[in-house]
């Protein structure tokens, strides 16, 4: 009964809010219309409809009706729902008459109570979980009278807006049975668990949203599960006695979700902890043995989710646990191809079999990096999942040491096709989850024959299918396995090119692909030879630029110029204005602060009032050099591609030098071809915020620059 009563308060389907106050503060609580699942209610069981019922259940909660007393009802049941009612007073012992003694659970969250009279539930010999959160008029006062029933088991007092657990609150509990304990979503600040030591049976405690901030622990033998998320707790909670023997000997699992803890210090005693969850907390490290077996000698299940800080390292061996057999590593924003993220920062880690990196980044993590990183599970592993993690190409070698995936999940990523036979050898795979991508087509040899036989649950749907020949393959293979095929996420197998048509109901002559087949060497043929002309149009036009760059820089030989005029700037910048903070904070200081050169930067020194096209050509004309600031805004700025496109004509015309800085890097695809010619002819300075590579990139712009001669003297 305390598994289900647990799982029952955890299932929230329906949630309705009520509003507390701690300090004046308010806090929301959450509840759900009825925490028990419900069959859908096949007759009445009082009255007017104000209960519903099915063999085990009354619901007589809000959604039929709005008690202010118990019913009689027509038979026996179990579950009472009398939640969200107006039962505010329960003011004598004969209250729950008309309620059978074999009921087992009752819920009365938010009906404002009042007063519960001593010894009420006393005839109700089967009750084991009570329900009595939503109100902000009961106390630790009326807990007590509550544990005198002696077949309670399960006991929830949420959102009550109890304060501090006062020190003998239990202490006239002797002979309570109580299991579970929910004190979740009240003003508990300051908890010292002593407290909760006259309940020698408790196994359970809950203490959700609670803005705890100071907790001082206490030996709790009996206690399996602990509860502390959403909560203010800066470290990790004290678990060793002077004697370093465990406060929590036979603790299974431990939740501190959402507090502001950022490490786990030595000492660690949690010997039989099997559930870890430290997410959404302030780790901004994982340094190496953070987790490691002597710490966590019975950790099985890591959930590590979604830290509020940037990462900054994860350093080699952090788990360092071979008991660990599931890792959730999600939403951390890590990029695995950098170097804060070590290769071998899951050593240790040999019975992995679940594995879940979900939005994190391996878009440039090599083949080599992935297979360091996986190698310690590599016998072990079952489950992976890489979704959303930003993948843009499967290699043929990225899974090929993984023989023992039975479940791969890639959805939510940028893969435009999958590599034949990439797939076919990475273990007795039998669940694919591959919607959400780009992939146009799937032929008849992207998957092998053997890897088809084995799948019985394949997903994918939402990718832009190209529907033509080629995709009816895919077409047949769907209808003659209609069961293994899913769409959990609704987005369908849509055909990108034909509007409001799947690829099931696609519908292609054979025979026009045939006739397509037997043409296609003569299309062929006329298209290489129209190619040919295109290809020697392209490259006269296109690259008639290039050819005066080229002549140009040839005739300038390198060589320093005087100059033959006084400039008003010494340097004209351009960049995109999402970049600004970028120009103000970095170039700004050391070209002007340190440099003494005059910059040009519209923010500060274009003209008010008048024409932008104006002010660019004027300051560029006052200006010696040039200096470009590229990134993916400065591509899609208009005004950007204008300055870009004016600065190659007056370089070219005035003879200057024009000064390239790669600030991000930007993909060809996204830039324009005036981008693409300055770049191919023109070397240009990567910006880095290392040490080394920063202190580089002022060198090599500072060299750029020096070209400048010292004005002629008089």
């Amino acid at each position: 009964m305390d598994i289900l009563f647990v799982a029952l308060l955890s299932a929230v389907l329906v949630f309705k809010s009520v509003e507390t106050k701690c300090d004046d503060q308010p806090v929301i609580c959450w509840h759900t219309d009825s925490p028990f699942p419900l069959t859908p209610p096949v007759e009445s069981c009082y009255g007017e409809g104000l209960c519903k019922c099915t063999n085990e259940t009354a619901d007589c909660s809000s959604s039929f009706g709005n008690l202010t007393f118990v019913p009689n009802l027509n038979r026996s049941y179990q579950y009472l729902n009398l939640s969200n009612n107006n039962l505010t007073n329960i003011s004598h012992r004969h209250f729950f008459t008309n309620v059978s003694k074999d009921v087992r659970v009752i819920d009365l969250y938010n009906n404002g109570l009042t007063f519960i009279a001593e010894g009420v539930f006393e005839g109700l010999e089967k009750l084991e979980s009570l329900l009595l959160g939503g109100s902000n008029l009961l106390g630790y006062k009326d807990i007590p009278s509550l544990l005198a029933v002696p077949s309670l088991r399960n006991l929830s007092m949420s959102c009550l807006k109890l304060g501090n657990v006062p020190e003998d609150t239990f202490r006239r509990v002797t002979h309570s049975h109580l299991r579970y304990l929910d004190l979740s979503w009240n003003c508990i600040g300051s908890l010292n668990m002593s407290v909760f030591k006259p309940l020698r049976k408790l196994k359970t405690i809950s203490l959700w949203r609670n803005e705890i901030y100071e907790l001082a622990t206490a030996y709790m033998p009996s206690w399996e599960t602990l509860d502390l998320p959403t909560n203010r707790l800066y470290d990790f909670p004290r678990t060793c006695a002077e004697s370093n023997t465990s406060l929590f000997p036979n603790l299974k699992a431990l939740s501190l979700d959402q507090n502001m803890i950022q490490g786990i210090d030595d000492p660690v005693c949690l010997p039989k902890v099997k559930v870890l969850s430290v997410s959404y907390n302030h780790f901004l490290y994982f340094r190496t043995n953070t987790l490691r077996t002597d710490r966590f000698p019975n950790l099985q299940i890591l959930q590590i989710m979604q830290m509020e800080n940037k990462i900054y390292g994860v350093s080699p061996f952090f788990i360092n646990n071979s008991a660990v057999a599931k890792i959730t590593f999600v939403l951390n924003n890590i990029d695995f191809s950098k170097d804060y993220a070590h290769p071998d920062m899951f050593g240790g880690c040999t019975g992995v079999t679940f594995l879940n990196l979900r939005g994190n980044t391996f878009q440039y993590v090599t083949d080599d990096k992935f297979h360091r990183l996986l190698k310690p599970m590599e016998s072990s592993l079952n489950i992976l999942s890489l979704s959303g993690t930003q993948l843009t190409h499967i290699s043929s070698n990225m899974f090929s040491r993984l023989k023992h995936i039975t479940e791969l999940y890639l959805y939510e990523n940028s893969l435009t096709s999958i590599p034949d036979g990439v797939l076919d050898n990475i273990g007795p795979m039998w669940k694919l989850i591959l919607d959400d991508n780009m992939i146009e087509t799937i032929s008849e040899t992207t998957f092998g024959v053997e890897l088809r036989s084995r799948l019985k649950d394949v997903n994918l749907g939402g990718n832009p299918y190209h529907c033509s020949c080629e995709i009816l393959w895919f077409q047949q293979w769907m209808r003659s396995n209609p069961t293994i095929f899913r769409d959990f996420h609704t987005r369908g197998y849509r055909c990108a090119n034909v509007r409001n048509v799947t690829v099931p109901d696609f519908v292609l002559n054979p025979q026009a692909c045939i006739l397509g087949s037997d043409a296609a060497s003569l299309t062929i043929a006329i298209s290489c030879v129209l190619l040919f002309f295109l290809i020697l149009f392209i490259v006269y036009f296109r690259f008639r630029w290039h050819a005066r760059l080229c002549l140009y820089e040839v005739c300038r030989s390198r060589r320093r110029r005087t100059r033959t005029r006084r400039f008003k700037y010494d340097v004209f910048v351009s960049y995109a204005e999402e970049d600004v903070n970028w120009v103000l904070d970095e170039l700004l200081p050391v070209l002007e602060g340190e440099w003494g050169l005059r910059l040009c930067i519209h923010q500060r020194d274009f003209l008010p009032g008048k024409q932008i096209v104006d002010n660019i050509a004027d300051c560029v004309s006052d200006s010696e050099r040039v200096v470009l600031v590229f990134s993916p805004h400065f591509a899609r700025s208009q005004w950007c591609q204008f300055e870009l496109k004016y600065c190659q004509s007056f370089v070219m015309e005035r003879d200057d030098v024009m000064v390239l800085v790669a600030l991000q890097e930007t993909q060809s695809r996204d830039m324009t071809g005036a981008m693409l010619a300055v770049l191919r002819t023109t070397t240009y300075i990567e910006w880095d915020e290392q040490g080394e590579a920063k202190t580089s990139f002022w060198g090599r712009l500072r060299l750029a620059l020096d070209e400048m001669d010292e004005p002629e003297t008089a």
